[in-house]
């Protein structure tokens, strides 16, 4: 494929902000400008994974401060936050202890649990070895590319995992003619 990781990030990016139903957030990206309402596409910033996760609590945050500045209610919450990235080798502990900082961040304000964004991560970077984690509620992570992930991801509205991955890869024609012999 001669599309580079980070251009299918930016591409990503893009398309899912302009899907967006809810006003509030339809074409909002998570900018880390300098001004707190300038919007700047950028990819994840930082030199080590520290940063890199101090900068992807700061995105959360920023979306947090959004709803409370657009006084939306637990339904027009966004319900997932999609981070496409090019760069390589991350750890999922941290999305997890994110994930449950604003689980009670969210407590605290009123929200209930059902308000808290899952958190999508999909490490664009590895093109040959796709794969999906989902061992904790509330954050998968995706690494890698391939046409039959997109795909998956395309035709779920964001909503991917093993099982969609599976059903993906058997639903070309060349596998309709075979059945299951129990």
């Amino acid at each position: 494929m001669g599309i580079r990781p980070r251009e299918l990030a930016v591409s990503l990016g893009l398309l899912v902000s302009e899907l967006r139903e809810e006003p509030a957030w339809k074409g909002k990206v998570i900018s880390s400008g300098h001004l707190p309402d300038q919007l700047l596409l950028h990819s994840i910033e930082g030199d080590d994974l520290k940063s890199k996760c101090e900068f992807m609590m700061r995105a959360c945050s920023r979306s947090w401060d959004l709803a409370v500045k657009e006084n939306l209610k637990a339904e027009q919450m966004v319900k997932k936050v999609f981070v496409f990235t090019d760069f390589g080798g991350y750890g999922g502990t941290f999305l997890k202890t994110l994930y449950e900082a604003k689980l009670n961040e969210f407590k605290e304000q009123g929200y209930g649990d059902n308000a808290v964004p899952h958190i999508l991560l999909w490490n664009i970077r590895d093109w040959n070895m796709p794969r999906i984690e989902e061992n904790h509620p509330g954050v998968t992570l995706l690494r890698g590319f391939s046409e039959n992930l997109l795909k998956s991801f395309l035709d779920n509205g964001g909503e991917i995992g093993l099982s969609h991955v599976m059903e993906a890869a058997i639903a070309d024609k060349e596998y309709q003619a075979l059945s299951v012999v129990d």
